[in-house]
């Protein structure tokens, strides 16, 4: 019980030191919670929709036929584009498109109903700006389903003009019908796919650039890191009492985040709770060990600072969720493996949206806690090493 005690002690005396290192810093207690609750609810905010709608485009109607409005009409109802302009030239609709004002220009060139009308096939044409990959494919999309939906409509009806009935022209239309079934995300919704990303990645910044701090500032003090050492008594302990803080407020940042994306966000939940909670502790303190790990290799604080946001800076393009990793090179794919956030994805995805079973994601899991291991491991070796006493202060103690 004594020892038990004395650890308790120990532990409870770094984490009071911490703590009142934090409330006399309001640029870091700023940092543990209020910023990047504050920044989740601005990206909240954008993505509240869910979905890209209403994306401007414009229509150079050289036709001016019947057939040309409808098809204008049926592109303007789809709810991922609107017809915003209408120009009379293509150069116009280009200039437009290069000064950023449209996603996309539909060039409807003469004579099209005429020809559709003569069994001739018309050219549409569809100029869009694939610069921005995301309203570029929505318009691409949007756009070619409409006029695909217009081009089929017209074939059916001039087969049942030369005497066909009604299916037998839309078989011949469609001789093989394809059914499309989007799993895990049918609604296709940003919030799932990026907001929900999004918030991890960033969060994994601020665990990793606080831990930084934390150990940083230490190892710049007059002390150095051996006074806490001597409060914490062992390596552990001292580890321990200094992140705590930092741990159950970015628990509750996260946490918090979550309850945003279930609660008025809307957010489908469909895994194990426990488990979920699980990898996010774990998650947390992988982040904590990578950002003390960079501040005890570093030479000062701003070059752990520097050192977690080139690590963790990138982590969004290496987790898989924008650009596939089996596409990617070794170089991307070991970055990815070492970054504590894209394992965190990788469960999240399979408990929440898939309802994966424990064992699919036990590999996951596993790495992810390997990597807490080796930067906790890492972090302790190094503050055992920048903690022990120097020869000159040994000698000095000795005289």
């Amino acid at each position: 019980m004594e020892r038990r005690a004395h650890l308790a002690a120990g532990f409870r005396r770094v984490l009071l030191a911490e703590m009142r290192q934090i409330g006399a810093r309001p640029g870091l207690m700023f940092m543990l919670a209020p910023f990047p609750l504050l920044l989740f609810v601005l990206l909240a905010v954008v993505f509240q929709l869910g979905l890209p709608r209403d994306l401007p485009i414009t229509v150079v109607d050289q036709d001016r036929s019947s057939l040309s409005r409808q098809m204008v009409r049926i592109i303007d109802a789809t709810p991922e584009v609107a017809v915003t302009q209408e120009e009379g030239t293509l150069s116009e609709g280009r200039q437009r498109l290069l000064s950023g004002q449209a996603y996309g220009v539909v060039l409807i060139p003469p004579r099209t109903e005429r020809d559709v009308l003569a069994g001739r096939r018309p050219e549409v044409v569809l100029f869009y700006n694939n610069q921005y990959m995301t309203p570029g494919s929505l318009v691409a999309r949007s756009v070619g389903g409409a006029l695909g939906t217009v081009a089929a409509g017209i074939s059916i009806e001039a087969r049942v003009a030369r005497g066909a009935d009604v299916e037998s022209a839309t078989q011949a239309v469609v001789p093989v019908p394809i059914r499309q079934s989007a799993l895990f995300n049918p609604s296709l919704e940003y919030v799932q796919f990026l907001l929900a990303a999004v918030m991890p990645t960033v969060l994994q910044i601020f665990i990793g650039a606080s831990a930084a701090l934390s150990f940083s500032r230490d190892r710049q003090g007059v002390a150095g890191l051996g006074k806490s050492l001597r409060l914490g008594g062992t390596l552990t302990r001292t580890a321990a009492g200094k992140l705590a803080p930092y741990t159950l407020a970015y628990l509750l940042v996260l946490w918090g985040a979550d309850a945003l994306l279930f609660g008025p966000m809307g957010a489908r939940f469909g895994g194990s709770l426990t488990f979920h909670v699980a990898y996010g502790v774990v998650f947390v303190l992988a982040s904590q060990m990578l950002g003390a790990a960079a501040a005890l290799v570093a030479r000062d604080t701003v070059s752990a600072l520097a050192a977690v946001g080139v690590i963790t800076g990138p982590a969004f393009g290496f987790t898989g969720i924008t650009f596939p990793r089996l596409s990617m090179n070794g170089f991307s794919d070991i970055w990815a493996d070492l970054l504590p956030v894209t394992h965190y994805l990788e469960l999240r995805t399979d408990n929440i949206l898939r309802g994966a079973p424990l064992d699919i994601s036990m590999p996951a899991f596993v790495w992810l806690a390997s990597l807490a291991l080796v930067y906790g491991g890492v972090t302790l070796l190094l503050l055992w090493r920048h903690g022990r006493p120097r020869p000159t202060q040994a000698g000095e103690g000795a005289r």
